[in-house]
């Protein structure tokens, strides 16, 4: 069946927004955008069996505050930096106590090992011609924002863990969805592009009471999630603490050094790579 031109070029749209700064424009042909919708509800079906657990746990402690399991978290490992002084110049945010430290972790850690790809059309230039051919990209941060959701929507909208919810920035409101504790989305295929305008979105939002929305005050945490290659930015993370109005609420969570049950090889580990602080969403 094919896609509605429409859908697929919303899809479109926001895949070339998040790709915008690379040096050649991204683009995706029908064939390639059904594929991409078909393993994203493929995706969306594994989720339900691989995390059944915890579906199952967020189900039975619907009124149970967030912070009642942040109590046990031991917080990230700032003593670990992928560069330079990063353990320490982030310590605060890195080692912030989280609730649901093990869910999040099984979720950023399959989407590290497992991520969606989608195909990207670069030009080479070689002698005489200019060669077009495909690479692949790993959406890892997208692959764990829709387990993050699929989970959310197995609950009817009533998980903790909210994947990248909208806030406008002028304002500080959540851009709610219905019901309002669903985060909106523009497209619903695509759930987290394109964004609002004026908006801000972080990772992940952890809310304290998980049947009221995602409103700034019922946020127990703001969570950025940086995977390999990906360097934190200070910036960012201040943007998040002017969104919630407080550094309290902002946490950074490094995939896989700050995940449960990491183990660490050598005494320090510092990752080489792009210094650019851009990712592959």
């Amino acid at each position: 069946m094919p896609i509605p031109a429409a859908v697929g070029a919303a899809i479109v749209w926001g895949y070339r927004a998040y790709r915008g700064y690379t040096a050649y424009e991204a683009t995706m042909t029908a064939k390639e955008t059904a594929e991409m919708l078909a393993e994203i509800a493929k995706r969306k079906e594994q989720v339900k069996k691989v995390l059944q657990s915890t579906i199952d746990s967020f189900a039975k402690e619907i009124d149970v505050k967030s912070s009642t399991f942040a109590k046990a978290d031991n917080g990230g490992r700032s003593t670990i930096s992928r560069r330079g002084g990063e353990g320490s110049t982030f310590k605060e945010y890195i080692e912030r106590k989280i609730p649901f430290r093990p869910a999040i972790s099984i979720t950023c850690n399959w989407a590290l090992n497992s991520p969606i790809t989608v195909p990207r059309r670069i030009r080479k230039k070689v002698p005489g011609d200019v060669v077009e051919t495909t690479i692949d990209i790993a959406l890892k941060q997208t692959t764990a924002s829709l387990i993050f959701e699929a989970i959310d929507g197995a609950l009817d909208w009533k998980s903790p863990l909210k994947a990248e919810p909208n806030y406008d920035r002028a304002s500080r409101k959540a851009i709610l969805g219905e019901p309002v504790t669903r985060p909106r989305r523009i497209s619903e295929i695509f759930p987290f592009w394109p964004r609002p305008k004026g908006s801000l979105a972080p990772d992940l939002v952890i809310v304290e009471y998980r049947q009221q929305p995602f409103e700034v005050p019922n946020v127990f945490a703001a969570v950025e999630i940086k995977f390999p290659g990906d360097w934190v930015k200070e910036d960012q993370l201040r943007g998040y603490a002017v969104l919630m109005k407080t550094d309290n609420k902002v946490a950074l969570l490094r995939v896989p050094e700050d995940c449960t049950g990491y183990k660490q090889d050598g005494a320090s580990r510092t990752e080489s790579g792009r210094s650019s602080g851009r990712k592959h969403r």
